[in-house]
This record gives structure tokens, C-alpha cells and sequence, in this order.
């Protein structure tokens, strides 16, 4: 497991952060159907349970947008990854398939209602600090441009951020040659359920990403 730590001035400007971890060996691949399904059920479910105005009121969502707010962040240009999947739902577009690491995070993500980063570890440069981005700091996000990231919370390494909850970075992304997977739920809430979430969370990586040698922790602050 990574060491991983909470900056001293995230601490101060929002309440609770709870960052649950996962640290495993896996093999990355296409999704097998039987993961393709449970998330098409998944999102049936969501469909059914949500309209669009109610999706920021979940309290995951909600406690994330809070925290947003609380380092100067506009939480609906900046969306936490689990309200912008919630959104595509229910808005009847779908999801896109990656590959098991990604669509277990999706998955993960939707029934939590947390923004989880999924990073290559062998990529990760150094010990992990959560921190608000500075001003001036940008990364290129997974199928994306370069993101402004000034006043996001984010991971960083000894290279600079790689991650946070609205987009991951392409420096760390999984890949097909990724073998060392580091996933972490981000809550901005005391989260007494968190050990449930990794369980399950690594139930599905051992199920459909043959995931060994797992490693949990949680921490708060």
C-alpha cells in the first residue's frame, strides 16, 4: 500500500474526509458480460429511482459538492465523477465500457455515491498527499483536454497531482499492462460504512479482475 496522507489545509477548510483504499495485483481486460450486465442493472435502477434535479441531493453527491464549495470550486462545472455518471443515467445516454478496472470503479462509484480514483500504482511517483491543487496546475484527463485544476482536491506525487475525484489523470491511468491497482473512495463525511464499500469493492476485483495480494485501509481525519 501506498503511504497516503491528508494535507493539514484540507483538514481545515472541510469537516470530515474519509479515504478508503484499496491496494491489490490485478489483470486488466475487457469486461467480462456478467460485469456488463450487473452495471446495466445498476443503472436501470438508478433511472427508475432519480430524476435529474434530485441527483445532487444523495448525500455522498451532496456532502461532495459542499466540500467543493468550500475551496472555491463550482460543483456543477467541476462534477464529482459519481454525479456525472448518476447524470448520464438518468439522462438515458449510457455508460461507456473500458476495461474490469474501470467498470468496477463505475460500478463501485454509482452504488456508493463517492468519486473513486483508479490509478495505476506503478505509475505513482512516491508517497500520496490530498491536497487543494494550486494555482496554475493542470493535468490532461482520461480522454480529455488539459484541466484546470486550481482549488480541485487532488492526489499528488512527488511529480505533481495525478487525480481527483471529478477526473483522473492520463499519467496514471490503467492499462492493459497495469498489473499494481490502487483504487480510493473519496468521502468528504464521516463514512462508518467505508469497510463495507472496500469489501465489496474487492469482492468484484477478485471476481472479474483476478485480484491478489488485496490491501485495505481507511483513513480518516
Amino acid at each position: 500500500m501506498k503511504h497516503i496522507t491528508i494535507d493539514t489545509e484540507l483538514k481545515e477548510k472541510i469537516e470530515h474526509i474519509t479515504l478508503g483504499c484499496i491496494s491489490t495485483y490485478v489483470k486488466i481486460g475487457k469486461s467480462p458480460e456478467a460485469l456488463i450486465d450487473e452495471l446495466k442493472h445498476l443503472g436501470t435502477i438508478v433511472q427508475d429511482k432519480y430524476a435529474i434535479e434530485n441527483i445532487a441531493q444523495i448525500p455522498a453527491i451532496k456532502n461532495t459538492r459542499e466540500a467543493y464549495k468550500a475551496l472555491g470550486k463550482q460543483p456543477s462545472r467541476y462534477r464529482v465523477s459519481s454525479e456525472a455518471l448518476h447524470r448520464r443515467l438518468v439522462q438515458g445516454k449510457g455508460l461507456y465500457f473500458i476495461n474490469n478496472a474501470v467498470d468496477i470503479t463505475n460500478y463501485m462509484s454509482i452504488k456508493s455515491g463517492y468519486g473513486i480514483c483508479t490509478f495505476d500504482a506503478e505509475k505513482i511517483d512516491g508517497d500520496v498527499l490530498f491536497r487543494k491543487a494550486r494555482e496554475g496546475e493542470t493535468y490532461i484527463g482520461i480522454g480529455k483536454y488539459e484541466l484546470n485544476i486550481s482549488g480541485l482536491p487532488v492526489f499528488a506525487d512527488n511529480q505533481g497531482p495525478f487525480g481527483s475525484p471529478t477526473s483522473d489523470s492520463e499519467r496514471t491511468m490503467t492499462s492493459e499492462n497495469t498489473t499494481s491497482l490502487l483504487m480510493i473512495f473519496v468521502a468528504f463525511n464521516k463514512e462508518p460504512h467505508m469497510k463495507k464499500w472496500l469489501e465489496e469493492a474487492s469482492a468484484l476485483l477478485r471476481k472479474y479482475a483476478l485480484a491478489n495480494g488485496i490491501e485495505m485501509e481507511v483513513i480518516e481525519r
